[in-house]
């Protein structure tokens, strides 16, 4: 009887030795995805993020070999859709496309209904691109210095136009101030179009913004671009020097776009969606439609994101905490 036992033992074994227990039960992170993967963008459709988003979704799709759904959850200056993905299962299937308002909203508003990094894993940066420097075209400056020396004569006169308090152009805006010294008076909207229109219109004196929306009323001279916020001059402007080159050293103001998954998700499915990333970010297609808005692929690791959005963080509480609360 004994030796009955030990020989269906036995066979046991060399059955699990042969088989490998990935064949009895596959991990979730081994199967993974095994249905649609839900992009969260807090920003209403049709507007950059949006567009950044789309950009690349369909080569991730073809990637993954599974379907990529934009789910546009604008309002609350990001918070609404950032909330969504903080509370949702920590599995891959769910994930958010972040820009700079993630790292400026812990000093802008102290009660976020989560935590940041801390209710997020990183996944990787994807892309950034530089602004333009608009002035209506009446204004009575055509370089960066001839600027300043306006704004120095004119303390407080002189507006800008933001897409609204901790936006990547309100951010660049209060970046410019502290970098040059200027005074100038920030006047926030609810997005980039109205003001891009005011200062088109020459209600308003100056903004940052994408060069995209920059671009019709530049042709139309209704705008004229003084420089660019990048550290190096952009394709479609080679002509304009950055406000780096025009004595501001070390002035940079981009705008970034990563991805972030909940707390929790196991390193595997982030490490999977990194190397899918990377893929189709590569794809000559994306390289065309990120030429609309001189934007450029920028992948990192999870870990080197974690850093940088860790650094952005502290930058941005330095910076805009005396700022705001004045």
């Amino acid at each position: 009887m004994k030796s009955i036992f030990w020989r269906v033992a036995l066979l046991t074994c060399v059955h699990l030795a042969v088989t490998g227990p990935s064949v009895l039960a596959a991990s979730p992170a081994d199967r993974y995805p095994e249905k649609a993967i839900r992009i969260v963008v807090p920003f209403v459709a049709g507007g950059g993020g949006d567009f950044i988003a789309r950009a690349w979704a369909d080569k991730l799709s073809e990637t993954l070999k599974q379907p990529i759904i934009i789910d546009n959850r604008g309002g609350g200056n990001t918070v609404v859709g950032t909330e969504i993905v903080s509370k949702a299962a920590p599995d891959g299937y769910t994930l958010l496309l972040v820009s700079p308002s993630i790292a400026t909203n812990p000093a802008l508003l102290p009660n976020l209904p989560y935590k940041t990094p801390e209710d997020f894993t990183t996944v990787g940066s994807v892309i950034t691109y530089a602004m333009g420097l608009g002035a209506r075209s009446t204004l009575e400056a055509n370089t960066l210095v001839e600027l300043l020396d306006l704004a120095r004569q004119q303390p407080g006169k002189l507006s800008m136009a933001t897409s609204g308090e901790g936006s990547a152009t309100d951010m660049a805006a209060e970046l410019f101030k502290s970098a040059t010294g200027a005074d100038i008076m920030v006047v926030p909207y609810k997005g980039a179009g109205q003001g891009v229109l005011d200062v088109a219109s020459g209600h308003v004196d100056l903004l940052f913004t994408g060069m995209s929306q920059l671009k019709p009323h530049l042709d139309s001279q209704r705008i004229k671009l003084l420089a660019t916020s990048g550290q190096n001059r952009l394709k479609s402007a080679p002509g304009i020097p950055t406000i780096a080159e025009q004595g501001i050293a070390g002035f940079e103001a981009v705008v970034w776009w990563g991805l972030l998954a909940p707390a929790g998700t196991p390193t595997e499915i982030v490490e999977k969606l990194n190397r899918a990333l990377a893929t189709s970010l590569a794809h000559p297609d994306v390289e065309k439609r990120l030429a609309i808005i001189d934007g450029e692929v920028r992948l990192s690791s999870p870990q080197e994101f974690d850093r940088f959005l860790r650094a952005e963080i502290a930058k941005w509480a330095l910076l805009l905490k005396p700022v705001k609360t004045e």
